[in-house]
């Protein structure tokens, strides 16, 4: 019987790992506020290995499949002078990136949109701001790519777009 129960609790801990994987637009913007190592074991959680870092933009990046999720951290030096924590989730799962889009929708303001036509690609942005974050949200395709990107990047409101 000890066996039974044991074995029941051990697949649905499995099985709640592998359905848990997604993250919502509540998930990511409270991501922000956490603590590097909190940030680190959240997404080990969610099922996300170290991938690499960014130097240049300070960031740390974190793969599950084909889903990206970063940590970026700067120092503003205009208006506030504050440590700012910047969370990058990027996808090729367009179903993914609507219904956290959706979710962005309903509970921000809309704030504009960008179109930017490069040569090899081009992406439409769309910002959506509260008093506290902006959230930046692209469109990304390149030429002949039958798949588009999408990324959806949380800021503080203070820093910059």
């Amino acid at each position: 019987m000890k066996k039974a129960i044991l074995l029941i609790l051990v697949t649905f801990s499995f099985c709640s790992l592998t359905f848990g994987q997604d993250f919502s637009f509540d998930d990511l913007a409270k991501l922000r506020s956490f603590s590097y190592p909190k940030f680190e074991t959240y997404v080990h959680d969610k099922g996300y290995i170290l991938n690499h870092l960014e130097y240049n933009e300070n960031c740390t990046v974190f793969r599950n499949g084909s889903n990206v999720i970063s940590y970026c951290k700067f120092y503003d030096d205009g208006f506030s002078y504050h440590n700012h924590v910047a969370i990058k989730f990027e996808t090729s799962d367009r179903e993914e990136y609507e219904k956290i889009k959706k979710q962005v929708v309903a509970s921000m303001d809309y704030y504009r949109t960008k179109l930017k036509r490069y040569t090899n690609q081009h992406y439409l942005e769309h910002i959506y701001v509260n008093d506290v974050m902006s959230v930046h949200m692209y469109d990304i395709s390149y030429r002949n790519d039958d798949q588009p990107y999408y990324e959806i990047e949380i800021f503080s409101i203070y820093s910059g777009y």
